[in-house]
């Protein structure tokens, strides 16, 4: 933990960096990073409310305590009741690991600059917001769920989320291992995937990472690409999209709760712009753009292209939260309310502040009119006012500087 606290003092990046680099010879805390870090083990519990300190901790002791947990040798109740026994006996650096983070600014990016391939990342293509630069393109739906990538393998499928995390859903893996070989990557959503039942697929799918829930009931796999396994082993595409979907739709076995994405050609921006409101108006997301000649990449990618609504609003700061980690003292969000469309709205504002944001006094927002953006108008069951779906912030109204 003294390391920790260090990181958590430390000013800016370099800062970081430089202490991690310190710590390159002690094994100790190498393995504490990797078994916090590594998206691909799960503990299947959330960290105890418990705030038990203990002054000096045995790492093997404590990781073959956590392998109880990971490997599922306890579940359920017994499964919390081990993670509190851990708690009581091995202090926050415990708490740490099972809630995924240091709590002091330090990404994996920056864990792996120090101690490289230390921690394995997951890696699938993502989208760039822009707009197309040549026609045709292909265009289909944006669903809204979770991204979900399958392997299937001799007969045995696999899932895991964008972050790594494997997800046993175990219709979806006895479904998906009827399909031919290859990596299917695409989107598990609830029912028909518009934005309505976001929070339906988000929920089912914490209790399966959390191990309360062994399957979703309503749900959709809709598959929009279809890599090699071999290609996903080198991280080489060598094949068109256009080629990967044709396969995919040739070789795929129809089943009630997954199938392939349909697309349509679009042969200019009028055609895009109107095939996006088209979506809108269905209520989806948004629209997903494609090049038929394009290759798989295993990064953010302009071959593949989001749009998605930013919808500008204007809302009065009531209050304002403290930050946690890093932003600890400093603003972590803006409490705003407002009339939008005739809903009563109240929403946290955290996304989009910046450092010198946060740094700012709460007088400097409180009872101003504020600039935002936002892609849809939420309610949670029982809830007493509206919330807004990827709200961000934007500026103090009127602060054009900004």
């Amino acid at each position: 933990m003294g390391i920790v606290h260090q990181l958590r003092q430390a000013k800016g990046s370099n800062e970081k960096l430089a202490i991690l680099k310190r710590h390159s010879s002690n094994e100790d805390w190498l393995y504490v990073l990797k078994a916090m870090y590594d998206s691909s083990i799960n503990y299947y519990v959330s960290a105890p409310k418990d705030n038990s300190f203990v002054d000096s901790v045995n790492v093997p002791a404590m990781l073959i305590g956590l392998r109880m947990l990971s490997e599922r040798r306890v579940t359920g109740n017994k499964a919390r009741d081990h993670a509190l026994h851990l708690s009581r006996t091995y202090g926050e650096i415990l708490r740490l690991i099972l809630g995924g983070s240091l709590k002091a600014g330090v990404s994996v990016t920056t864990i792996n600059k120090a101690y490289p391939n230390l921690i394995p990342t997951f890696d699938v293509m993502l989208a760039e917001k822009d707009l197309p630069v040549t026609y045709p393109c292909w265009g289909s739906i944006k669903y809204d769920g979770v991204r979900v990538v399958v392997r299937v393998k001799d007969s045995v499928a696999t899932a895991r989320t964008r972050a790594g995390k494997e997800l046993p859903v175990v219709s979806l893996l006895a479904e998906m291992s009827l399909q031919t070989e290859g990596w299917y990557d695409g989107e598990l959503v609830d029912g028909d995937g518009k934005q309505a039942g976001r929070s339906n697929i988000t929920g089912s799918v914490n209790k399966i990472l959390k191990g309360t829930a062994t399957d979703i009931e309503d749900y959709t796999f809709c598959i929009f690409d279809k890599v090699s396994l071999e290609e996903w082993e080198m991280k080489k595409s060598f094949t068109d999209f256009y080629d990967r979907l044709e396969n995919l739709f040739t070789d795929f076995h129809p089943h009630n709760h997954i199938y392939p994405v349909s697309t349509r050609v679009l042969n200019s921006p009028e055609e895009v712009s109107e095939y996006y409101k088209e979506l809108r108006a269905l209520g989806y997301e948004g629209a997903i753009l494609r090049y038929p000649e394009d290759k798989y990449e295993w990064k953010r990618s302009p071959a593949l292209i989001k749009l998605k609504a930013k919808i500008p609003c204007i809302l009065k700061c009531v209050d304002v939260t403290e930050g946690k980690g890093k932003y600890e003292g400093m603003i972590g969000a803006l409490v705003c309310e407002g009339n939008i469309d005739g809903k009563e709205v109240r929403v946290k504002l955290g996304t989009g502040l910046s450092d010198f944001d946060r740094e700012l006094m709460p007088e400097d927002y409180i009872g101003k009119d504020i600039d935002a953006e936002y892609n849809d108008i939420v309610i949670a069951e029982g809830a007493e006012y509206y919330s807004l779906f990827l709200p961000v912030f934007k500026r103090i109204k009127g602060d054009y500087n900004v």
